[in-house]
């Protein structure tokens, strides 16, 4: 993710240089070395580019605690009436819709075409896929995701961890750890927190 996190910085002339990637798994061009080697460079700002919410949190407080500093990107094309500018290690991607007085935690992933009602509280570490539509003041706990093309309906609380199948509508609350699926939502697996 962190390669479209710069080809869309430099597709919309955004105001930040993407001088490399640092990464425990890959080498070559503008990988900078492994995450757990870094020593952070007090001008730069990181963002951490990963699908899950926990490895978000993880990798930022491992860095933090070596001086690195966090900025957030979100894309112009998002349409946004809720502050974007003061969010930690958040990225919101092309062409999403977030509605007034929606409350967004740290390490936040929301991905093109989603949609956020009125009032919508999001917790750390979550991710929104695209597509995915969650209606006025629902609640998504930290850690919890929300696959492609899902529906949370308004009011509706996804607990801590919990996972939200693709295409899937949830019109009642998820408990924690908990991965529903279907139209309606019904529960395919109980988990267990991160580790």
């Amino acid at each position: 993710m962190g390669r479209e996190v710069a080809a869309g910085i430099k597709r919309y002339d955004l105001p930040y240089d993407v001088i490399g990637h640092i990464d425990d798994e890959k080498s070559g061009a503008n990988i900078l070395g492994k995450i757990t080697d870094h020593v952070p460079t007090a001008a730069a700002r990181y963002i951490t580019c990963f699908g899950d919410g926990t490895a978000r949190n993880r990798i930022r407080s491992m860095l933090a605690s070596r001086g690195a500093q966090f900025t957030s990107i979100t894309s112009p094309t998002v349409q946004s009436v809720t502050p974007t500018a003061d969010l930690i290690n958040c990225l919101i991607l092309g062409s999403c819709s977030l509605s007034n007085d929606t409350q967004i935690g740290s390490d936040v992933l929301i991905q093109t075409l989603a949609v956020l009602g009125h009032d919508v509280v999001l917790g750390d570490g979550i991710t929104i896929s695209a597509h995915a539509f969650v209606g006025g003041y629902a609640v998504l706990e930290d850690l919890c995701t929300v696959h492609p093309h899902a529906v949370v309906l308004p009011k509706v609380r996804i607990g801590k961890g919990a996972v939200v199948g693709a295409g899937s509508v949830v019109i009642k609350d998820v408990a924690p750890y908990t991965t529903v699926f279907g139209s309606p939502a019904k529960v395919i697996a109980y988990g267990k927190p991160h580790d």
